[in-house]
């Protein structure tokens, strides 16, 4: 099957310095051929991506690409960070972002479940979840934890990991059969008006923008994050691209803020 990624994003406004073009060039690389998303059995899907951002995302000096992609599977994540070393080395970081609540099916995802490749399962006793997860992670190529049960698939590369511990389970069922990751639909980094000085990554979900301030990122690719949820600002239509956290508003511009 042939393999495309499309990268009509790539020359968007975001990505226009120069400088730029060899860190993008390493990642379109890298995914096509070492690391190519969501890949169950021999079949790759096409590479759908909305956006990605060249920041420090996790404020150590260090830039990073911060990728919005759009799964194909209900389990991936639609936000992934790629770390790009001085010699254009590229590393995924093991830990994507799924923002948003948990919604109901909507049919527009695959399911590794249907491909006989993916299980659900509860455990007891006094096992930290953090450990289960790096357990499973030695043995799966992608691990769900949700809040009392945890989701493991046969995905092939190196292991994804989401923690969506925080988002409510729609049923009280213990499996992932009736819900979805939501649509993400735009991402931007920047300061906040009361925090100019560090990158916050802002995820836009329905009407409401998830913030991450990540603190750091583990030798093993785990996430020292810590979020917030911001209503959306009065007719807010998502971020000025290139501008960081500013968006426009019917006087002008401003800033994003978590002080609602």
């Amino acid at each position: 099957m042939p393999v495309l990624l499309l990268l009509s994003v790539l020359a968007g406004p975001t990505l226009t310095p120069q400088d730029n073009q060899g860190r993008i060039e390493a990642l379109r690389e890298y995914l096509l051929q070492k690391d190519y998303p969501e890949v169950f059995g021999n079949t790759h899907y096409r590479i759908r991506v909305e956006d990605v951002l060249d920041v420090d995302i996790d404020n150590d000096g260090a830039k990073e690409l911060v990728v919005q992609f759009v799964p194909h599977y209900r389990q991936s994540a639609p936000i992934v960070i790629y770390k790009i070393g001085p010699q254009l080395e590229v590393t995924r970081v093991t830990e994507g972002l799924a923002p948003g609540p948990l919604q109901k099916l909507s049919g527009d995802y695959l399911d590794s479940h249907a491909l006989g490749m993916a299980v659900d399962f509860e455990l007891g006793g006094k096992n930290r979840a953090e450990d289960v997860a790096g357990e499973m992670m030695k043995h799966l190529g992608g691990v769900v934890i949700y809040n009392g049960f945890y989701h493991g698939d046969d995905r092939k590369g190196p292991a994804y990991f989401i923690d969506m511990r925080r988002a409510q389970l729609p049923s009280t069922e213990h499996n992932c059969a009736t819900f979805e990751f939501s649509k993400v639909r735009q991402i931007a980094a920047g300061g906040l008006r009361e925090d100019p000085s560090r990158n916050y990554l802002a995820a836009w979900v329905g009407n409401e923008i998830y913030v991450y301030l990540l603190r750091g990122i583990s030798s093993e690719g785990m996430l020292d994050k810590q979020f917030w949820v911001v209503k959306a600002p009065e007719g807010f239509d998502g971020f000025e691209p290139g501008k960081g956290l500013t968006y426009k508003t019917a006087s002008g511009t401003a800033i994003l803020t978590l002080l609602n």
